[in-house]
Parts: structure tokens; sequence; C-alpha cells
């Protein structure tokens, strides 16, 4: 799904999966708790986040509306 929303938002967003096994440094410094966590990052800044599993249209809404 995660391609999906990538090509949806082309243009508009870019979207990056990290895998937090792999990458914990990443995950300790934007304070990722839950798995899946969304994050919406401006000049490294996260400006909203939210976590757990959603439909990819609630998700690319999110997105949109949070990233304007």
């Amino acid at each position: 799904m995660v391609r999906e929303i990538a090509r949806d938002l082309a243009g508009k967003a870019a979207v990056v999966q990290i895998n937090t096994e792999e990458s914990p440094a990443v995950a300790a410094r934007f304070a990722i708790g839950g798995i899946p966590a969304l994050l919406i990052l401006k000049q490294g800044k996260t400006i909203a986040s939210m976590s757990g599993t959603r439909p990819k249209q609630t998700i690319i809404d999110w997105v949109r509306k949070n990233a304007a």
C-alpha cells in the first residue's frame, strides 16, 4: 500500500517507509512508539502524526490536509 500512496501523492509529498528494527535511531529520533506510525515532516520537524492501520484513502486525505 505504501507504493500506491506514494504514487497517488507524487509531486505533492515524498512517502518513505522505514523499518524501525533496522533503523532504531530513526525510531528514537521521532519518538515512534507504535507501529505503524505515520509522520508528516517539514524541514525535519514533525508537523502531524498518527499511528495505527488506516485505509489508503484516509491516509491520503490526512496527508493532503496536513501537508498543505
